[in-house]
This record gives structure tokens, sequence and C-alpha cells, in this order.
């Protein structure tokens, strides 16, 4: 029988030494569905660190999937690398 649930896939947030002083970790593994668009991660991030979106308002915050700067429908897929860059480290 076929199942009807996505498939879990595994993308990796990774946070710049600001941001590290707020979520205490370099990295986060995160399981999400495929399909998932990346904005829905970046929400589920904001819900799980809510000190990052006050100390960086809309547009100071850098972000990077693979290297290259997101849309907000961009996909998601297994083994995605998600970079969170604070602001002060964008002006140098």
């Amino acid at each position: 029988m076929a199942s009807n649930f996505p498939t879990p896939i595994t993308v990796t947030a990774f946070y710049d030494k600001p941001l590290q002083k707020i979520t205490g970790t370099k990295s986060d593994p995160i399981i999400v569905n495929t399909g998932m668009p990346f904005i829905i991660l970046l929400s589920n991030i904001f819900a799980s660190y809510p000190e990052i979106e006050k100390q960086y308002p809309p547009g100071t915050l850098g972000l990077l999937l693979n290297g290259k700067p997101p849309t907000d429908f961009d996909v998601l897929q297994d083994g995605d690398k998600v970079f969170l860059i604070g602001a002060n480290l964008l002006t140098r």
C-alpha cells in the first residue's frame, strides 16, 4: 500500500557567530517534508528562535541557500544548506 505521507528530508541551518549567541549552536539539522518552500523553513527558524527576528528586522539578515540568495518559494531538497548571516557581517 502506497503511503500518502510526504517523504522527510534533512536541511541544515548554519548560523554565524552573532546568531550562534542566540541559537547556542553553530548549526541545526532540520527535518522537513519534501516540497517545502524556503519561506516556511525560515518561518520555522524564527518560531524556534524569536530573538533572531527581534534583533534582525526584515532586510537586515543575510540568507543563503546552498551559497546563493534564495527566493521565498525555492523548494527545499534533501541535503540543502541554509546560511543565516547577521547584518553586521554583511557591511564589512
